[in-house]
């Protein structure tokens, strides 16, 4: 009778314990994880290479170093704003000496970028084992922040080239990879635009110029590896 009424108060408890472990053998975890945290800052740096321009006066590019914040918004977009310097190298060109040997020197450029910019996650507010891939776009300004090069002093007052301030349009593609909580690694490829002004001595139709605009937009490529803080 003992034996009966023991099986009996048991049985329940050992039928529960045997459904409980085919459910826990067959769970899954999942390879997403949700971004909690949504600001995030850090600095950056990388390399740009940049087109010059039809006669090539332009700046070429070079390293470029910089900050940038962000903030996401609601589902896969966030707002971000980006602060650059490229540091680099251009010709100084003489429009009035025959082409192939029209270059009399090289200056330093140090142009400022900064603009805001819109990034939509392909995985929306989460990352897939830790990633989360992205596009973004955005404008700005950029303006040159060096000194006149040396080898400007040969040329006409005309003939001298200024980068001055454009538009600085760009467009790109990258990733995040979530380190921790706190912090994450951050991969950006960006195509870029600005304008170049023509100074006048390169549409002198007396040098034997056409068709010469008074500006062209020039290209860039820069690839830039971030450090992110995440709050």
């Amino acid at each position: 009778m003992r034996l009966s009424l023991l099986v009996l108060c048991t049985a329940p408890l050992a039928a529960t314990a045997l459904s409980w472990a085919p459910a826990r053998a067959q769970s899954i975890p999942s390879p997403y994880s949700y971004i909690e945290r949504r600001q995030e800052a850090g600095p950056f740096t990388g390399y740009m290479s940049a087109a010059s321009g039809r006669f090539g006066f332009g700046p070429s590019g070079g390293n470029v170093y910089g900050g940038r914040w962000g903030l996401e918004l609601a589902g896969p977009v966030s707002l971000e704003g980006v602060a650059s310097l490229v540091d680099g190298t251009r010709d100084v060109v003489n429009p009035g000496r025959v082409e192939g040997d029209r270059i009399v020197g090289e200056g330093d450029v140090l142009i400022g970028t900064v603009d805001a910019r819109l990034k939509f996650s392909f995985t929306g507010q989460r990352a897939w084992h830790g990633v989360s891939p992205f596009i973004v776009a955005g404008g700005g300004i950029a303006m040159d922040l060096s000194d006149s090069a040396e080898a400007d002093a040969t040329l006409e007052p005309a003939d001298v080239y200024e980068f001055g301030t454009s538009f600085f349009g760009t467009a790109g593609l990258g990733t995040r990879w979530f380190v921790t909580e706190r912090f994450a690694l951050r991969a950006d490829g960006i195509f870029s635009l600005w304008r170049l002004d023509t100074p006048p001595g390169f549409s002198d139709p007396a040098r034997g110029f056409e068709s010469v605009p008074e500006s062209e937009w020039a290209r860039g490529l820069s690839l830039t590896l971030s450090l992110l803080y995440r709050w």
